[in-house]
């Protein structure tokens, strides 16, 4: 996946009459051939020096080792992170120290792979700290263990094989991350939890594409007194289908189903009910007892002008018409939206880009009566940051200046917080949801009503846009606060990174 802010390929998404279908993410670089040199887009404006370069100038300007010939092409980049800054909330600092590479490349026209290795130490501000100790893993990048007196070590590696079918399909089977939708945010799939393995076949026909994944995810939790023991598996399918309108229109359809690898009744492992492309889930589900977590949705995109997009998303848990017409407020009207704006070049400024998003989760979207089902794995959410029970406003400011980035960001969200480990009010989707207090009257933000503010800016140099190596500097203000307590902080930091992944820093916990 790459980074959000650097990443070259989005700025060409939002152009009527193009038959790219932008919401299934990341973008098979090959269809973005069709359209453009990918080369350019990644260089972005920046020359390549034709003239032989060592080793230290091939690490600031191109790929560090590349081969083409016969076809085969292999290129190999560094990926690193080497962080440093200031707590103001808990006055300590931290460090963030990543090591690894990447390599990426084709065999003949059919045939992509990529893989790649981050080892990481670090120590973090108090709040991600927080976050750490509730739940033993490090945002977005897995399980840790103690480094030092306070500090954290992890690694992650991520890969793909992809091969091209013919003219109309594509089948991958990786281990990493997915997301499907437009803009910053999903409440379909998003890239906030750590990477799994899976199988995808797309299809793209006309000006349709559609998406088959499976895949396989963790329960992150144990009886600690057995050891190191395995997690719980339990399996994802996933469908979306892409349809480009005329030259400006999108409309999307989404469904899944998670399912327990075990249950009461025994072991059901990769169940084949699920496994045929062309199949609706929920009456196969219902048919089988109703035991999993069915989630469907709609979305839809429209290009207004070019470089201009107006997006939404509509997610849905469950469907009973009576209770979701009525005003009783039912536990399971489960429920979401996001709508948003992305424009490039705003004001005909060349390289200014807004975004900006509001989006809502009743109480116990994506929850399930038992922890195992629910739609997350390694005990982060599969969809938005947030959860459930929250509605939020995020914007984003971007400025290019030739190798000079500018952004800001502002976040504003409402969330509803449990009082204790016994009961839900609906927010926190790990919890089973037969733990609600009551059937009726639910609505956003009930338990302990919790207002996020972020506020975030960045400098960045970019040094080698083939691997997004850059300088960044930076400065975030948070404050969380409820009825219970305040915690606000302001936080400085300085980098010297390989930006080619998200990892989301912006909940409640």
């Amino acid at each position: 996946m790459q980074h959000n802010g650097l990443n070259p390929v989005e700025r060409i998404t939002n152009v009527p009459g193009q038959n790219i279908h932008s919401a299934l993410a990341p973008l098979r670089l090959d269809e973005i051939e069709e359209y453009y040199n990918v080369d350019s887009l990644i260089q972005r404006g920046i020359p390549r020096s034709k003239d032989h370069r060592n080793i230290f100038g091939r690490f600031l300007h191109d790929n560090l080792f590349e081969w083409n010939k016969d076809g085969v092409s292999v290129r190999i980049n560094p990926l690193f992170n080497f962080e440093a800054g200031h707590d103001g909330q808990t006055g300590d600092s931290w460090f963030v120290n990543t090591r690894g590479a990447m390599i990426e490349g084709s065999l003949g026209k059919n045939v992509g792979f990529y893989v790649d290795l981050y080892e990481n130490q670090a120590t973090f501000p108090g709040y991600i700290d927080a976050f750490i100790a509730k739940k033993g893993l490090v945002p977005g990048q897995g399980r840790r263990k103690d480094f030092g007196d306070n500090g954290h070590d992890f690694s992650q590696s991520t890969g793909y094989i992809s091969y091209n079918a013919g003219r109309w399909f594509n089948f991958q089977a990786g281990f990493g991350k997915n997301f499907i939708g437009e803009g910053h945010r999903s409440l379909f799939l998003s890239d906030n939890a750590y990477s799994y393995p899976y199988l995808k076949m797309t299809a793209t026909f006309l000006n349709a594409k559609y998406m088959m994944m499976v895949s396989e995810l963790k329960h992150y939790e144990r009886d600690i007194t057995l050891g190191d023991t395995r997690y719980e598996s339990k399996y994802g399918a996933f469908h979306y289908l892409s349809w480009n309108l005329g030259d400006r229109f999108n409309l999307g359809l989404f469904e899944s189903v998670i399912w327990a690898a075990e249950d009461t009744v025994g072991y059901r492992g990769l169940d084949v009910n699920y496994l045929t492309p062309l199949v609706i889930f929920r009456p196969v589900e219902y048919n089988l007892g109703s035991p999993d977590n069915v989630t469907m949705g709609i979305s839809m995109k429209y290009i207004p002008w070019q470089d201009a997009a107006l997006y939404g998303q509509f997610v849905l848990g469950e469907f009973k018409y009576d209770e979701i017409f009525s005003s009783d407020k039912w536990w399971a009207n489960k429920q979401g939206f996001l709508a948003g704006l992305e424009v490039f070049n705003l004001f005909g400024i060349d390289n200014l880009d807004f975004l900006t998003e509001y989006s809502q989760v009743r109480p116990y979207t994506y929850s399930h009566y038992q922890p195992v089902t629910n739609y997350g794995h390694f005990y982060q959410e599969l969809a938005h940051p947030l959860g459930a029970n929250f509605r939020e406003s995020i914007s984003f400011l971007r400025y290019r200046l030739k190798r000079w980035h500018f952004e800001t960001k502002l976040q504003f969200a409402t969330k509803g917080l449990d009082p204790s480990r016994d009961i839900s009010y609906g927010g926190d989707i790990h919890k089973p949801n037969i733990t609600r207090p009551g059937d009726y009257g639910h609505i956003i933000g009930q338990g302990i009503k919790s207002n996020l503010t972020q506020a975030e800016m960045n400098v960045i140099f970019l040094l080698n846009p083939q691997n997004n190596m850059n300088l960044t500097i930076g400065a975030r203000y948070r404050k969380m606060t409820n009825n219970k307590e305040t915690i606000k902080g302001n936080y400085i930091y300085a980098a010297f990174r390989t930006s080619l992944r998200n990892i989301y820093y912006d909940y409640f916990d």
